[in-house]
């Protein structure tokens, strides 16, 4: 009986982070793309490109943080609450 949970939730977790190293690859394979088209010098108006960069980049941190069972935006959470206390304490607030 304990074993078949773990088994299942060992199987679901298998299962997320393999979404997650698709997510990554995608992520990198598609942005070195936009980062030669930033490159480019025939394109004029370019600075699109990093903001989409960036906020996937922040999704992704989201995503992996999701994945190793901390929700930002769960604050009850003592995971969550050492996060947000880092955050501030780096960023000076």
């Amino acid at each position: 009986m304990i074993n078949d949970d773990l088994y299942k939730k060992t199987k679901v977790l298998l299962k997320q982070l393999n979404y997650f190293i698709i997510h990554v690859l995608v992520f990198m394979l598609f942005n070195a793309l936009l980062v030669s088209a930033f490159f480019n010098r025939s394109t004029n108006s370019r600075w699109w490109v990093l903001s989409f960069v960036v906020f996937w980049a922040v999704a992704l941190i989201y995503h992996g943080m999701r994945l190793n069972g901390v929700d930002p935006f769960n604050r009850k959470n003592k995971r969550t609450k050492l996060l947000w206390s880092l955050v501030l304490k780096l960023s000076g607030i």
